[in-house]
């Protein structure tokens, strides 16, 4: 049973016991106050009758004692008048109570042999009725007049009262019955059906639920408490999921610390075991590049001996920069400068993909807190990455902006597909790679993230709606420092 339905019978049985008591209690009194009202009527129309026959006794005119008798028979209410002689022998009994005419007169005797007025209820002819004796004697004559009066009415006007107050209560028992259901409702089912199903939602593990304050103080109370109570779940619940996510990236920046353990380990024996046949055939190819007399065909496969040997260099010293991130970043360098000779480095394999580049900046130059070397190694990774996501074509845009007096920031956009949302908080991990072809290592943005930290400053992926990815580094800014000539195979570091 609801609570609703409880309340609303509580409010209601007292309500129908009450009405139904009072019923009772103006049944008796209104039947009582009646009896009362007819036996004072009866008394009075019995005076009459006293002295009506008073006068014919006195005379001893008998026929002019029962015309006077059949005249006050008529009364309203008088079912009739019965007169007996001290025998008990009837002198007049009106028609009415004729057929109870021994009875009467066995009454009449009663009143004689008492000497008293007698009145009492009797059924005469099946209906109620209130009988009284008048008893006159005069000169040796004795007379008892019978007055009867009729009842029947009182049932009557009972059952039509009853019926009434019946009536008046069932519309009495409606109205309250509608107006309690109502309002119980609106101050105790709805509030407690609003707290009752919260808290099944935050058994379902729903913590941002609320519930209206409404209804009688304690719900609302109550339900101030529940808010209260959400509120704090809800908040204890981030706050552990914020240490869970922290704990996770702590465990994965330990296994990203053991993996680069290992490559720092690797590579420092690579680089042992293979520097110095490296260096002995970078040297030699030089070498012999320099001496004339080589066809042009000959000194460029030296040259590209050179060039390669050099790249392998560069590649195990990316490994190691990784793996061990150094912590001096050099002077300050043209961010402008950079850029050009990245897209310049990349130039044929933009130019195979069908890849259009472009700087986006004012003449002033932009310098940052980080050295012309690491630098390259920052945009030349997000470059390749852009050109790598633009296997059909498309454009690789580099924008220069001044973040405020102290940092200076540049974006790297492509029109490629994108970073995926379930992707994007990954790609800073080491080793972490969405090209699921084999085509990436997982480093480059790992070592962009690192040079860049280490640096002072911050890398993130941008949501621009143009579509791509787009990456903004935010440098320290930093004075500009003299230029020294690279040559090539610097250049592709």
């Amino acid at each position: 049973m609801g609570l609703t339905l409880q309340l609303w019978l509580m409010l209601l049985v007292p309500i129908v016991l009450a009405v139904a008591l009072y019923g009772a209690v103006i049944h008796t009194t209104r039947h009582q106050f009646l009896r009362s009202q007819a036996a004072a009527e009866l008394r009075h129309h019995a005076s009459l009758v006293e002295a009506a026959i008073g006068g014919a006794v006195e005379r001893g005119q008998v026929e002019l004692l029962k015309h006077r008798i059949e005249r006050l028979a008529q009364a309203d209410r008088i079912l009739g008048i019965a007169a007996f002689d001290a025998a008990g022998g009837p002198i007049l009994v009106t028609d009415p109570i004729a057929g109870e005419a021994a009875e009467l007169a066995a009454l009449a005797r009663r009143a004689l042999s008492t000497g008293a007025e007698i009145e009492e209820e009797r059924t005469l002819g099946g209906a109620p009725a209130l009988v009284r004796t008048v008893t006159f004697s005069q000169r040796g004559l004795s007379v008892v007049a019978v007055v009867v009066r009729e009842l029947r009415y009182l049932d009557a006007f009972a059952r039509s009262s009853n019926r009434g107050l019946a009536l008046t209560g069932a519309a009495l028992l409606a109205a309250t019955a509608l107006i309690a259901a109502f309002a119980s409702r609106a101050t105790v089912g709805r509030p407690a059906g609003a707290i009752v199903a919260g808290v099944e939602r935050v058994a379902r593990g729903e913590l941002g639920v609320t519930v209206p304050e409404a209804g009688a103080e304690e719900l609302r109370r109550l339900a101030r408490a529940f808010n209260a109570m959400t509120a704090s779940l809800a908040e204890a619940r981030a706050h552990l999921e914020q240490e869970q996510a922290a704990r996770a990236a702590v465990e994965r920046k330990l296994q990203q610390a053991h993996a680069l353990s290992a490559v720092g380990q690797v590579v420092a024996s690579i680089g042992h075991e293979i520097g110095s046949p490296l260096n002995v055939i970078l040297a030699r190819a030089r070498r012999l590049a320099d001496q004339p007399g080589w066809p042009e065909a000959a000194r460029g496969e030296l040259e590209t001996i050179a060039t390669q040997s050099e790249r392998i260099s560069r590649v195990v010293a990316r490994l190691l920069s990784i793996a061990r991130p150094p912590r001096t970043l050099g002077r300050g360098s043209d961010v402008a400068q950079v850029a050009r000779e990245v897209l310049a480095f990349l130039g044929p394999e933009c130019r195979q993909r069908g890849i259009t580049t472009r700087i986006d900046h004012d003449d002033a130059p932009l310098h940052v807190a980080l050295d012309a070397d690491h630098l390259f190694q920052v945009l030349f990774n997000l470059c390749l990455n852009a050109a790598q996501a633009q296997p059909n074509g498309g454009e690789i845009a580099v924008r220069l902006a001044q973040a405020d007096g102290r940092k200076a920031s540049f974006e790297v956009e492509d029109r490629g597909p994108g970073v995926p949302p379930g992707v994007a908080a990954r790609i800073f991990e080491a080793f972490f790679t969405s090209r699921g072809d084999g085509g990436g290592t997982g480093l480059g943005l790992a070592i962009v993230e690192g040079i860049v930290r280490d640096a002072g400053g911050s890398v993130e992926l941008v949501r621009t709606g143009r579509g791509g990815a787009c990456f903004r580094v935010t440098l320290p800014r930093g004075a500009a420092a003299p230029l020294v000539a690279r040559g090539a195979a610097e250049a592709r570091a």
